[in-house]
């Protein structure tokens, strides 16, 4: 009986976790004896310990479906999967009432699919809108001032558009941006005129890169282009909420970079309002090199430092009132004011997409203080991922949104891991609590390192290898110091008492650009990694989730996935031709890493170019690259491959003899109906509507492997 009650006594989970452990022993320490019905009945049990935990995965199977919608060429619209998920909502329903519990899982999986595909198409339809028409000249564009961002050499305007000339109203945009070469006194708010050249939104600069036109027309921006002049304003405006916080965020900006000035006081400005284009560009590359950039966005870091030093201040002020503290809830109370000094801070950062994710997930750690849940847990990361994939669903294909949560979810799993076997509060001596603290920021940082390594490698094509020694040294500063400094300088602002206080954050800013630059100029500080294939770091993301939100044995998968995601990444074999948007240049690799490409212009379309050097991972600049053609020359060759020459065309004179001698002639013009079928090279045009998008070549076993990005 002593037995029969110890084992009743038993939680869900231990029964389940000591049934895990024996299937586990079983499997792999006599497989031979092991049948199948044994095994079946093992995976069962496993099966069991996971669908407790189904909120997890949701996540990560609704973000699935939104990257295999926006991966395809042709997605599904609403009017396919609105039927698919209801059909499959009601299977689901019926294999509940059926106790069947594999059919139950599988359409509860297939629904979460189906749901994310189901949320990016209605996001889509919302936000569809006309785009600037390809090759229009100079127009005046009339309409109010959304945001401004002062970068240094220009300024940046985001105008909400009123009219456009050469353009029905059907046809308009809903905004636009501008780049002006010079200050102007236009403020968010303001109804303004502006002479400008705009072009469509642009895609990616090479087949697998950042898609700008996606992330663009997302924010509802259907063009952009520079302006001849600085914006003409007709009518002063920012009677409007929103319009009123730009100029807050304007002049809290100008504030802080005036009192810390320099570099420190740019940061500053950055991290107190998200306005990062004041930011010089050494500094970003220091911090970027360093393993730091991370402090460059409104992000949980920023939000949890903002958020735990409101909670804990007021709850400090709070408990000193014997009264308050016997009678009222004042850590609630302190959960509540933190929640709405976040929302400030949200609204005050500008309220990015990435600084939403970081308040929600603040949301829901202060909103489990309110409702007596425990504050951080996989489970509330889990329903911060879907409350973000709900409402703004592009956001799974960012790499902010990918690598935070890469690291919230790593050091989640990896702390909870440790907890368990860590000396509990009263047990702990002085040693161990200082090894807690010195031991937490080393994992912490080599752990949110790793886990954000691979999404690094992918979408930047870098890794700072002294991210580890960079974080350790500088994040003790910000997290003790320039944070909670800044918060005060914050509240002080408006009595005009934060000069001081704001020294103080320039000061410490000051020694973390230091060590920023120390550990960038480190022998090897930035590794440059080529174009990863994408099945990598799919490979990857599938080995962390499986470690880190499974718990039967066979989580262990993960390492195994995470195993064969490294060779994997590096498998797809170089191009050999890259090409720009709309054919403005051409690259052709030589394979002599002094001179790693061969290009059509120097001049011309530099961001793209310097997009293919970080492609081939190089670290020569355009300047040394090979450019023997000019913009006017009719016809001119850009290097070679082994199988002939690669041939420019301006136009169709010539275009039979070079046919008939190169390997590949691209035309910079529209082809006509046959000129393929009678060109005996790979032929590359404009298409019938004068646009052509960025574009890989390779030749393989005599063939020619074309890889296109989308337009």
């Amino acid at each position: 009986m002593g037995l029969v009650s110890a084992v009743m006594a038993l939680s869900w989970n231990e029964r389940l976790r000591n049934s895990a452990r024996l299937g586990a022993g079983e499997l792999f320490a006599k497989p031979r004896r092991v049948g199948l019905a044994r095994v079946l009945e093992i995976a069962q049990d496993w099966a069991e310990m996971e669908a407790r935990r189904f909120i997890l995965l949701a996540p990560c199977l609704m973000a699935a479906g939104i990257l295999l919608w926006l991966g395809t060429d042709e997605p599904p619209g609403l009017f396919l999967l609105l039927p698919l998920l209801g059909v499959t909502l009601a299977s689901w329903a019926i294999s509940v009432r059926q106790m069947r519990d594999g059919p139950m899982l599988g359409f509860r999986m297939m629904s979460m699919v189906l749901g994310g595909m189901a949320l990016i198409a209605l996001r889509t339809e919302l936000v569809e809108a006309p785009l600037v028409p390809a090759g229009m000249e100079a127009v005046t564009v009339t309409g109010h001032v959304a945001k401004v961002e002062q970068r240094e050499g220009d300024t940046r305007y985001t105008v909400r558009v009123e009219s456009l000339s050469g353009l029905e109203r059907s046809e308009l945009p809903r905004k636009v941006r501008i780049v002006w070469r010079g200050e102007g006194d236009a403020r968010a708010g303001d109804r303004v005129s502006i002479r400008a050249e705009l072009r469509p939104p642009p895609g990616p600069a090479v087949p697998g890169g950042y898609d700008f036109s996606r992330q663009m027309r997302y924010q509802g921006i259907g063009g952009s282009g520079f302006s001849y002049a600085p914006p003409a304003v007709l009518e002063r405006g920012g009677s409007g909420f929103g319009d009123a916080v730009q100029d807050l965020r304007e002049k809290v900006a100008d504030r802080i970079e005036g009192v810390i000035g320099g570099p420190e006081g740019a940061i500053a400005a950055a991290l107190a309002t998200g306005k990062r284009e004041r930011i010089p560009e050494f500094a970003v590359s220091a911090l970027r090199d360093a393993g730091l950039a991370h402090l460059l966005a409104i992000s949980g870091l920023h939000m949890g430092l903002v958020c735990g030093f409101l909670f804990w201040g007021l709850r400090t002020a709070l408990v000193r009132s014997e009264r308050l503290t016997l009678n009222f809830p004042v850590k609630k109370w302190a959960a509540a004011g933190a929640l709405l000094g976040g929302l400030f801070y949200l609204a005050m950062s500008g309220g990015g997409w990435s600084a939403q994710r970081a308040y929600i997930m603040a949301a829901v750690v202060f909103g489990a203080i309110l409702f007596d849940r425990r504050g951080i847990s996989l489970r509330n990361v889990a329903v911060a991922a879907i409350i973000i994939m709900v409402i703004r669903p592009e956001a799974v294909a960012a790499p902010g949104f990918q690598m935070s949560f890469a690291a919230v979810i790593t050091l989640i799993a990896a702390f909870s891991f440790i907890e368990e076997r860590w000396p509990r509060e009263g047990e702990r001596t002085r040693l161990t609590k200082a090894m807690g603290f010195t031991g937490g920021l080393f994992l912490t940082s080599l752990l949110a390192g790793l886990a954000t390594g691979p999404f690094a490698a992918f979408h930047f094509g870098r890794i700072a290898s002294y991210g580890l020694l960079g974080n350790m040294l500088a994040m003790p500063i910000v997290t003790l110091a320039v944070m909670p400094a800044l918060v005060l300088a914050m509240f002080l602002m408006p009595l005009g008492l934060d000069a001081l206080v704001l020294l103080l954050v320039g000061q410490g800013l000051g020694m973390v650009l230091r060590i920023a630059q120390w550990t960038a100029g480190l022998p090897g500080a930035a590794g440059l990694v080529p174009q990863l294939a994408p099945a990598g770091i799919v490979l990857a993301s599938a080995g962390l989730l499986t470690l880190a939100l499974l718990r039967a044995p066979w989580r262990l998968a993960g390492a195994a996935f995470l195993a064969l995601a490294l060779p994997l990444s590096f498998s797809a074999p170089p191009p050999d031709v890259y090409i720009s948007r709309d054919l403005r240049n051409v690259g052709v690799v030589t394979g002599d890493p002094a001179r790693p490409l061969a290009i059509l212009s120097k001049r011309r379309d530099r961001f793209t170019v310097e997009a293919w050097l970080q492609a081939i991972g190089s670290r020569v600049e355009v300047k040394s690259l090979d450019a023997p053609c000019r913009a006017r020359d009719v016809a001119c060759s850009v290097g070679g491959l082994s199988e002939g020459q690669v041939i420019i065309l301006s136009g169709r004179e010539g275009l039979a003899a070079a046919c008939d001698g190169a390997a590949l002639v691209i035309l910079r013009s529209r082809a006509l109906p046959g000129d393929a079928e009678g060109c005996s090279a790979e032929l590359v045009a404009l298409d019938s509507t004068g646009r052509f998008p960025a574009t890989t070549l390779r030749w393989a076993g005599g063939k020619v492997i074309r890889r296109s990005a989308k337009l």
